[in-house]
């Protein structure tokens, strides 16, 4: 090429600029360069070397190609950086799961805690305890699941930043290789000498079958990464929803055992305050009978020393007027009848304190009972205030997590989520 020819180096775009535009066009662009090159050298074509010609065109294809391979880089890395904040954020949506599972955890303890208080006559075939304890454990395996789910996510994570950084090297690399093949097509006629010494600098060539391998295993491993990741998040979320899901219904198992629990309980507290007042009137009623037995006895008593205090006044008459009259046959009659009263009294008044101390001994038996029943409804209240002081918030886009969406919206992190 002569020297009066003036050739201006083509302004190079941005990454952006540079992958929004088409290839077809860069192509155009080089195409012209080339006959803008050609046709400034005047009509006599055959001044041109055939092999300067291929060359040319051969520069032209390379520019094209690695162009179309940079925004093939570029349209990954894009989609890797999608991907990393898709998994963040699940991240941490798990993490605050996993938060979640650490307090309910240590609220099951305590239920079972609170529980275990009971002592064995409590324990003895309770199904609250056993619920709680099947809770306790579906929860302590539910934060084993999400911290060995967090370490994968950590390490998806890791190896997408990873390829991400090969991808931006990759994708820097093929910008300075467009700059250096468009600074080939269009010289710089004021710097023709090349800025690297000729007698140091030996290139580490690379074949051209290697180059474009490199390329498709780059981008074929972004993808697989990317497939990968979202794979992985999808199953995350629809283990989410299952865990979530089986803790809810061990959740309300548990809530309908101490709500039976409760009222098995209210209804046994009713009952023995029934039995209660029973066993309270009873004793009334035989400490009443008691004391009109003992005032018959007393009355008996009481006629029956008057009636023996007659007989002996009547036995104090002298000699012949001391005969067998009625007066005589009616107090002995008397006397005997009373004594016979008195002697079937005797038996009844026993046999009422002995029915009054059973009734007093029954009832401190059912006192303890009522004392007990109250002591452990306390307590099954208590357990079950602290059980639904703190009820999980039911997350319902992971519940509905896998609920097919065929178009997510890559500008909002929360629907490219879901």
């Amino acid at each position: 090429m002569r020297s009066e020819v003036r050739l201006s180096l083509p302004v190079l775009s941005s990454n952006r600029n540079l992958v929004s535009h088409r290839p077809q066009l860069q192509r155009n662009r080089l195409l012209k360069l080339g006959e803008e090159t050609i046709c400034s050298l005047g009509d006599d074509i055959s001044r041109i070397p055939s092999a300067t010609r291929s060359t040319m065109r051969h520069l032209s294809s390379r520019h094209t190609e690695v162009s179309q391979w940079r925004a093939q880089i570029s349209e990954s890395i894009a989609r890797v950086d999608r991907e990393i904040t898709a998994v963040e954020q699940m991240k941490d949506l798990a993490e605050g799961v996993l938060q979640e599972k650490q307090v309910y955890s240590q609220l099951m303890r305590d239920c079972v805690s609170i529980s275990n208080s009971l002592g064995s006559v409590g324990q003895r075939q309770d199904r609250v305890l056993s619920e709680l304890k099947n809770e306790e454990q579906l929860t302590s395996e539910f934060r084993e699941t999400l911290q060995r789910q967090i370490c994968f996510l950590l390490e998806k994570r890791g190896s997408l930043k990873g390829i991400r950084a090969q991808l931006l090297a990759d994708f820097r690399d093929k910008g300075e290789a467009i700059k250096l093949t468009t600074k080939c097509i269009v010289p710089d006629v004021n710097a023709l000498s090349s800025s690297f010494p000729a007698t140091h600098y030996k290139p580490n060539y690379v074949s051209y079958d290697n180059w474009l391998s490199h390329c498709r295993e780059l981008r074929q491993a972004a993808d697989n990464l990317i497939n990968d990741s979202s794979s992985f998040r999808g199953n995350l979320r629809f283990t989410l929803a299952n865990l979530k899901n089986t803790q809810e219904r061990q959740r309300r198992c548990t809530v309908d055992a101490q709500r039976k629990k409760i009222n098995d309980l209210t209804r046994a507290q009713d009952t023995l305050i029934w039995e209660r007042q029973q066993i309270r009137d009873e004793i009334s009623d035989l400490t009443m009978d008691r004391h009109k037995v003992a005032c018959q006895i007393q009355n008996c008593d009481s006629k029956l020393h008057r009636a023996t205090h007659r007989l002996d006044i009547l036995h104090q008459r002298p000699r012949r007027e001391l005969c067998l009259d009625q007066p005589l046959f009616s107090l002995t009659l008397e006397k005997r009848d009373l004594e016979s009263m008195a002697a079937g009294l005797c038996p009844i008044l026993k046999r009422s304190q002995k029915d009054l101390v059973v009734a007093h001994r029954h009832l401190m038996i059912l006192e303890d009972k009522l004392a007990k029943n109250v002591s452990h409804m306390e307590v099954e209240q208590r357990c079950q205030k602290l059980h639904q002081s703190f009820l999980p918030a039911l997350d319902t886009s992971v519940i509905l997590a896998n609920k097919p969406r065929f178009s997510p919206d890559c500008s909002s992190a929360v629907s490219y989520l879901q």
